[in-house]
């Protein structure tokens, strides 16, 4: 039984609380395979609108206070929202932040990267993380998309857990926690398999058992690290989008548009990517209404804003496809 044993913590219930397990559990699982210079690669999966996103910040949020670090401090640094933020911030946790700042997360990217690219980077960001923290810090990295194949088969191959998150209505987020392992007893045809973490609570009267949760549940990040989140999610991917409209317009340009071509060009954008509206609108009263802060963001005028809304409106009311926008705004 002791070779499949994941976890041992010494749990009393009349002075800790489940969150206290969930925090000794998180120590054992994750920050002991980083102190004995182990790769821990987490893959966070589940469905839109489950939490993935947030729980996997909440997971971070934890290994920070129990080694002491104020995630506040360096969440812009620890969060790699699109790809081309990789090289940039891993160069600075591996070189020029603390030696407890280990853990960042790559957050699902798919909607701004094509599915192929998006596969090549993760494989080589993964590759990169192994091999550049050998030696320098031992990084827990956290990898987000929506299901498991998103990922090629190099990396499910690196991954040492596989959480996958769920959220019944009204209730907290739940993680099914899963260890990764090779089996070759099929030397010719090896796979992958996972099996439900397992561990042994030790209790003060001396007792103990065995403990294998079929989920384990999380609180939200503090507010104030959800509204980090959100605005860094916003303007970076707003960033990425701005370039793609930006070739957009000159191809516009060159085919003799008139002198609405931008406008044009954002409504023929955010009509064919429903997904991303949620970042730059939200939904009121069964019209789709700008947000003040992405007039910046886009370089609008408020005429050009509100020209923006009302053919957006147009183009949502003609296609039929409020209700989607609706969608993308709840699971956003």
């Amino acid at each position: 039984m002791g070779k499949y044993l994941d976890y041992m913590v010494k749990f009393d219930p009349d002075k800790e609380t489940d969150n206290d397990l969930v925090k000794k559990i998180f120590y054992s699982l994750f920050i002991n395979r980083a102190k004995h210079k182990k790769p821990t690669n987490i893959f966070f999966g589940g469905e839109s609108g489950e939490g993935k996103s947030l729980s996997a910040i909440t997971t971070m949020q934890i290994l920070f206070e129990l080694q002491g670090i104020e995630i506040k401090d360096y969440f812009q640094d620890v969060n790699i929202m699109t790809p081309f933020e990789y090289p940039r911030k891993l160069d600075k946790i591996l070189f020029e932040l603390p030696k407890a700042v280990n853990c960042c997360i790559m957050h699902e990217a798919r909607e701004i990267v094509k599915a192929k690219k998006w596969q090549e980077f993760l494989s080589q960001a993964v590759a990169d993380v192994n091999a550049q923290s050998r030696t320098i810090k031992r990084i827990i990295f956290i990898i987000i998309s929506q299901f498991i194949r998103d990922i090629t088969t190099d990396i499910r191959y690196t991954l040492n857990y596989y959480i996958t998150a769920y959220r019944p209505l009204g209730k907290k987020t739940r993680l099914t926690i899963n260890v990764m392992w090779k089996d070759d007893r099929d030397l010719e045809k090896p796979k992958l398999r996972k099996r439900r973490i397992k561990g042994i609570v030790m209790y003060p009267d001396g007792s103990s058992k065995v403990h294998s949760p079929r989920y384990i549940e999380v609180d939200m990040p503090d507010k104030y690290v959800v509204e980090m989140f959100e605005k860094m999610d916003r303007e970076s991917k707003t960033a990425v989008i701005r370039r793609k409209l930006d070739r957009l317009i000159k191809e516009m340009e060159v085919e003799g548009q008139n002198e609405d071509v931008k406008i044009n060009a954002m409504v023929d954008y955010y009509a064919q990517h429903i997904e991303s509206s949620h970042l730059i609108g939200k939904t009121k009263r069964n019209k789709w209404c700008v947000k003040p802060e992405i007039k910046l963001m886009h370089g609008l005028t408020d005429s050009e804003a509100s020209l923006f809304e009302e053919r957006f409106n147009e183009k949502l009311k003609s296609s039929g496809r409020l209700a989607e926008v609706k969608e993308a705004e709840i699971n956003g």
